[in-house]
């Protein structure tokens, strides 16, 4: 989460207890700042009555000579106080302006508080789905190791280059029939279709028919039906009612699905490309 930089809310509410500290000892400064002003004014006046004495009494002389370094010693203390006193003023105005500068980079601080749960929240989510596919991934590597029969009726499908290559795979093997949904034409590119009159070929991708370039790639197909499917939510590939593979994106845009010849998964799934393909648009060049 840190990635080596300052998190700002930390930063945030150092700076506002730094300066509560600096208001409270402010405040017992002035206060003690108050009561020496207080203790040297009485002795100030002590000092002129004992003066007006001075000449006839030697013990008087010698109480105001006291009192003159008593009214020196707490001028110094008043001196440094003052001091502290400005330092502190001064230091807190700093604060003030770097909390501002904080405000200002981050906008309102409980926004930012808030945008950092939500950041926090996806991480867990993005960890969980880690964990979920270190899982999937896991299957895999037992039934490659020998763990599981590799004849197996389905197979799970992790990332981009995975499902294209099984889409390719099953689109070898086609017969008589096909149906096809990908999200965009740029995908479709990727894929090895075919131009067999004798299968029956149906395609739901999300294509653009003010686009020439669409329009002479479709052109590339004539035995292949389009239809425009702009949703852009699945990868879908049913080949002759013999294998099925459903693909959809995770919430952090990775390709996760399964691969399947079991009769029932295939009538399943079939369900969720036949929706997808009577949603979509008809095209007419």
């Amino acid at each position: 989460m840190n990635s080596g930089r300052n998190n700002p809310v930390i930063d945030f509410e150092a700076k506002e207890n730094k300066i509560l500290e600096f208001e409270k000892q402010f405040t017992e400064n002035e206060k003690q700042l108050e009561k020496l002003t207080g203790e040297c004014q009485d002795l100030q006046q002590k000092l002129q009555n004992l003066e007006a004495k001075a000449s006839q009494d030697e013990v008087v002389a010698s109480q105001i000579d006291d009192y003159k370094q008593k009214i020196t010693e707490l001028e110094e203390t008043s001196a440094r106080l003052r001091t502290a006193v400005g330092q502190l003023q001064e230091e807190n105005i700093n604060l003030e302006d770097e909390l501002n500068g904080i405000k200002t980079e981050h906008g309102d601080i409980t926004e930012l508080k808030e945008k950092l749960k939500v950041l926090e929240e996806t991480v867990i989510n993005q960890q969980k789905e880690i964990v979920d596919k270190d899982r999937i991934l896991k299957g895999r590597t037992s039934e490659e190791d020998g763990d599981i029969d590799a004849s197996a009726p389905q197979k799970f499908l992790v990332g981009k280059v995975e499902t294209i290559t099984e889409f390719n795979r099953l689109l070898e093997n086609v017969k008589f029939r096909l149906v096809l949904i990908v999200p965009t034409i740029e995908d479709l590119k990727q894929l090895k279709l075919i131009n067999n009159p004798k299968v029956d070929t149906r395609i739901a991708t999300s294509l653009d028919l003010s686009s020439a370039a669409h329009k002479n790639f479709i052109k590339q197909f004539p035995n292949a039906e389009f239809r425009n499917y702009s949703k852009k939510d699945r990868w879908g590939i049913e080949r002759d009612a013999e294998e099925i593979c459903l693909v959809a994106e995770s919430e952090n845009k990775d390709l996760i699905g399964i691969a399947s010849s079991d009769s029932k998964i295939c009538e399943l799934f079939l369900k969720l490309l036949t929706e997808a393909w009577l949603t979509a648009s008809k095209i007419s060049l």
